[in-house]
């Protein structure tokens, strides 16, 4: 039983690997890493080939160039063009964008391998499948699944392209390839998709305000920018506690820093996920909602924040009423700029602190 236990649990295990569901918990981070391979490979297919015609033009008469090159070329500068213009904006397709990129090449080398040069053995099909998808992460299954799919297109290919002599030897070869590209895949990307989710643990922390559980300043503003450069309407929205210091001067600050650890909370559970919540310092807090941006609607929203505020238990067992004051800017436009956005939200709070407080003050 022991050692049947011991089965399954090692079963169970390799299950989990080749699945590797937790792909889908650091999406962000591994099209992050993608993208980044992806840029990097056509960078450097097109650095190779300008520099192969950069030195062979000038030597043509030692040097025989067939069109091959020429193609080479045109397909990485495509790539980068897409990759630089387009996958920048729309990560989450750089996946696939990755195996629609490789297939081409891959094909080529089973042609290669085939019916482009029959009477020889077949090597560059075989460093293909062992090398060309170690430039991508993703989960373990579907890699597989491309590369028994590119291994089977080759056998049958080489079936018919090749003598029955040569077609056995690259079976043999191929079984042998096919069994290391699937080795050397498993365990590369097993150990990748470990450092990802170490990176991205990390990184989380090192993000996080750690009184409240919100993004920090320095974080939390790059990310609304990222926002905004990339064109995603939204209300800018700053919030700030009325009468803060005089929480503090009352009742000391652990009580004051517990009033905003609890304010914190209030606004991170009103907002949703893609939202942008983060501690600007002290009582200050920004948000950039992407949900928020028809006047009717953002007024209907805060004002509905406000009230959950007031509904709250926050500062009851102190006898005491706390408040906070919203100044928003709408971006619904294309182009805005970041720090006029701030500067009209402030201006907005300013006016909201001076209209009594414990309001929202909108400017569109």
């Amino acid at each position: 039983m022991d050692h049947l236990s011991k089965f399954l649990r090692g079963l169970g295990h390799w299950k989990e690997s080749l699945l590797a569901e937790k792909v889908d918990l650091y999406k962000e981070e591994i099209c992050n890493r993608n993208y980044n391979n992806f840029l990097g490979l056509t960078t450097v297919g097109i650095i190779i080939t300008c520099g192969i015609l950069l030195v062979g033009l000038p030597l043509s008469e030692y040097f025989t160039f067939n069109n091959q090159i020429f193609v080479l070329l045109g397909f990485c500068v495509i790539l980068y063009l897409i990759a630089k213009f387009y996958l920048h904006k729309k990560k989450k397709y750089i996946t696939l964008i990755f195996y629609c990129a490789l297939s081409p090449v891959m094909f080529m080398g089973i042609l290669m391998g085939t019916f482009l040069d029959s009477q020889v053995p077949s090597i560059t099909i075989m460093v293909f499948l062992c090398v060309l998808t170690l430039f991508m992460i993703d989960k373990p299954w579907r890699i597989f699944f491309y590369i028994t799919c590119s291994a089977m297109i080759y056998a049958i290919l080489c079936y018919y392209a090749k003598p029955k002599s040569l077609f056995l030897s690259d079976m043999m070869h191929l079984v042998a390839f096919y069994c290391l590209a699937l080795g050397i895949n498993f365990l590369t990307l097993n150990e990748r998709i470990e450092n990802v989710e170490s990176f991205v643990k990390y990184k989380s922390k090192s993000e996080i305000d750690l009184m409240t559980g919100v993004y920090n300043r320095e974080v939390g503003l790059l990310k609304i920018k990222q926002l905004i450069y990339n064109q995603i309407k939204g209300s800018f929205i700053i919030l700030d506690i009325d009468d803060f210091k005089k929480i503090n001067d009352h009742f000391g600050h652990m009580y004051g820093d517990s009033v905003i650890k609890e304010i914190s909370h209030l606004i991170k559970g009103y907002f949703s996920e893609e939202d942008i919540v983060l501690r600007m310092g002290g009582d200050e807090f920004i948000v950039y909602s992407i949900n928020l941006i028809e006047m009717n609607e953002c007024r209907r929203g805060l004002e509905n924040l406000l009230d959950s505020l007031r509904s709250s238990a926050i500062g009851w067992e102190k006898g005491i009423s706390v408040s906070f004051s919203i100044g928003c800017a709408i971006n619904d436009k294309e182009e805005v700029d970041f720090n006029r956005l701030y500067r009209e939200s402030d201006q907005c709070l300013y006016v909201a602190k001076n209209s009594g407080k414990g309001c929202c003050v909108i400017k569109k």
